[in-house]
């Protein structure tokens, strides 16, 4: 059984037969020319490094070293450059079913998320748009990936379910704008929207317990795979000003050039969705900072490479962060 998590580790601390998925595993060699392995290992509640050292092998099962398996280790927790990692004494391979302890899920109820979705696609008045999206998710295969997938490996909502709670949010976000903002058309925002990242159904797939990108996904992109799947759904529905409007959406989400869109939002519904979709990712990294650093002393986190900075902690009490972050409800 599963007592020791990510989130509990601390400086100093031993470990003794807990389990955790391997995401990542590379063998290297030391400055001296010793091989070693650089492994990340997760659970629902975060990520952690760990070192294997050649003296170390006899006891490490190294056929288990691959992304997606589980495995029992021993090791102590040692701090290196102001990050927490595993020297890991010995490690063998398990087979373990309780998904919910290594897999993050969201937070909500998917059957809920998707009935939120739906709404918003009931909404459209568009009857192109409105057969777009209904020949979507007609496709079960499609639909189901949808439901369950996440929206990154690693960065924001990259978590079981992950892709459709960005979605939600994303709608919820933008129908905010019909209330000042007339002249939009907002059945292109919705189905900009649910197109926007769909691209990360075949970008990304599911490795043992883990989330890995595809060959298809290193090479072409979610970004240009969402472009795709449009024109592939879109066959004799969508006119020509309509598809150009969500080709569009889908090539300038980004926002910016440096960020891998090909193009800046030039129209407003492009600019609408660009914007819902950095704000639901921005917050949600802040978010996740917040969890991972949950217990950690101070009053700030640690270093975000992607944030680039520390985020304050003390906004809430201790008690009432942990209540927060712990409370999750659909209304």
């Amino acid at each position: 059984m599963k007592s020791v998590y990510v989130e509990d580790l601390s400086k100093g601390m031993t470990i003794t037969s807990q389990i955790f998925a391997i995401q990542e595993a590379e063998k290297n060699d030391t400055k001296d020319g010793k091989p070693y392995y650089r492994v990340t290992f997760v659970d629902k509640t975060g990520s952690v490094n760990g070192q294997i050292w050649a003296d170390k092998f006899p006891s490490v099962e190294l056929g288990a070293l691959k992304p997606g398996n589980l495995v029992m280790l021993d090791g102590s927790v040692e701090e290196f450059k102001g990050k927490l990692q595993i020297n890991v004494l010995k490690l063998t391979r398990v087979d373990e079913t309780a998904l919910e302890e290594y897999i993050e899920s969201s937070d909500f109820d998917l059957d809920e998320l998707w009935k939120m979705m739906m709404s918003f696609v009931a909404k459209v008045e568009n009857k192109q748009i409105k057969k777009l999206l209904d020949n979507l998710f007609a496709d079960k295969e499609l639909a189901a990936k949808y439901k369950v997938m996440p929206a990154a490996e690693q960065v924001h909502h990259s978590f079981r379910g992950g892709l459709l709670e960005h979605v939600v949010e994303m709608l919820e976000l933008a129908d905010v704008y019909r209330k000042f903002y007339k002249e939009v058309n907002y059945d292109l925002v919705i189905a900009g929207i649910i197109l926007h990242d769909i691209g990360k159904l075949y970008e990304l797939t599911n490795v043992g317990m883990v989330v890995q990108r595809t060959t298809e996904g290193a090479l072409v992109g979610h970004l240009i795979k969402s472009f795709e799947i449009l024109v592939e759904y879109s066959k004799g529905i969508l006119d020509e000003e309509t598809l150009l409007n969500l080709k569009h959406i889908i090539l300038s989400h980004h926002g910016e050039l440096e960020y891998g869109s090909p193009v800046l939002p030039a129209t407003i519904e492009a600019a609408i969705v660009s914007s819902v979709d950095s704000a639901s990712s921005k917050v949600r990294i802040y978010q996740k900072v917040l969890k991972r650093n949950a217990k950690r002393q101070g009053n700030f986190s640690d270093y975000d490479q992607i944030l680039r900075t520390k985020v304050y902690k003390k906004s809430l009490s201790q008690d009432d962060a942990r209540e927060s972050l712990g409370q999750f409800k659909l209304e």
